[in-house]
């Protein structure tokens, strides 16, 4: 089926239809246009501030800056209880293709899903590509989320209660970052939140033949872009830690694993809750009808965005405070 087809053949959500519409417009007006990556990284701010206005208030909302793997990161600390007694946290890795996103980016939805589960949401600024290719930015990860593990208990953050998560690059971020923890024996991780995460490129999915034109956001040759910019060379597409479906999952912590009906990356959720049920890792799947890449953003124009960012607080809840 082609992206026309598949354009009239799948559902849509009814408040999706106009988001999709102006977003067409959007992609159809730059069609032409390169830009660099500094470019990309203005432009894709500008396209998400939307998305980030009137912002919900917490206690307390704080950026603070910690070391990395390659010299200082920012962190986003979101606190919805402002309590003394040291709350359970989540490390959340932006979306954006590796090239692209910050704390600015994701703001509202962090806020909501730091509001809904009561948990801390520490949200990360890693290193991005092609400035810094792979392993770099997963090395920038791992730096972080350990050094938050032995010194986020002075921002009243509990260390021994910790979850990892991300979306899209983010999720296949939090993924890799939780394998290499667990092969080096920190098993400290409770609970990992992945949404509509890339852990392939298996271009040859359901989802890609059905999705991966334009029609529904950037697709195989979006994605193609991103990982060219990210992968350093063939050998790293069938690294595990670079596409996390060829990495062994036994012992990761349980899983909450979201997906967008009309995205191209849907079935590399499909497919990772497969091998997560092989290894035997508790996991729960949550898939959105009629709703594309991204669509966790848009909380303030989309309630399925917030019913999915709902439900995911919910579990994140329930796995850090158990």
């Amino acid at each position: 089926m082609n992206a026309k087809t598949a354009a009239a053949a799948h559902y849509i959500d009814p408040q999706m239809k106009p988001i999709l519409e102006r977003m067409r417009e959007k992609m159809a007006s730059r069609a032409a246009v390169q830009v660099s990556p500094p470019e990309m990284r203005v432009r894709f701010a500008a396209d998400m501030a939307v998305w980030n206005e009137n912002p919900i208030g917490l206690t307390r909302v704080e950026d603070k800056t910690v070391p990395g793997a390659f010299g200082d990161v920012r962190v986003r600390l979101y606190d919805p209880i402002g309590s003394e007694t040291p709350l359970p946290a989540i490390i959340y890795f932006h979306g954006g293709g590796w090239i692209v996103g910050d704390c600015d980016t994701v703001d509202a939805g962090l806020r909501l899903l730091a509001k809904s589960s009561g948990v801390a949401v520490l949200s990360v600024d890693y290193a991005l590509a092609p400035e810094h290719k792979f392993p770099e930015p997963l090395e920038d990860c791992i730096a972080v989320s350990r050094w938050l593990r032995g010194n986020a208990g002075a921002w009243s953050v509990d260390t021994e209660r910790l979850a990892i998560g991300g979306d899209s690059a983010g999720a296949n971020l939090a993924l890799a970052t939780a394998l290499a923890l667990r092969d080096s024996g920190e098993n400290w991780l409770r609970f990992s939140l992945l949404v509509y995460g890339v852990y392939a490129t298996d271009y040859a999915t359901e989802s890609y033949r059905d999705f991966g034109g334009n029609e529904y956001g950037p697709g195989t040759l979006g994605m193609e872009m991103f990982l060219s910019m990210y992968l350093r060379n063939e050998a790293d597409r069938r690294n595990p830690l670079a596409m996390p479906l060829l990495a062994e999952l036994k012992g990761l912590p349980p899983h909450y694993l979201v997906a967008a009906g009309l995205d191209p990356l849907r079935d590399d959720t499909r497919n990772l809750a497969r091998r997560l049920a092989q290894a035997r890792v508790p996991h729960e799947v949550k898939e959105y009808s009629g709703v594309v890449h991204g669509f966790m953003s848009m909380v303030h124009g989309l309630d399925a965005a917030v019913e999915a960012t709902r439900a995911a607080a919910e579990a994140l809840r329930t796995a850090v405070y158990k």
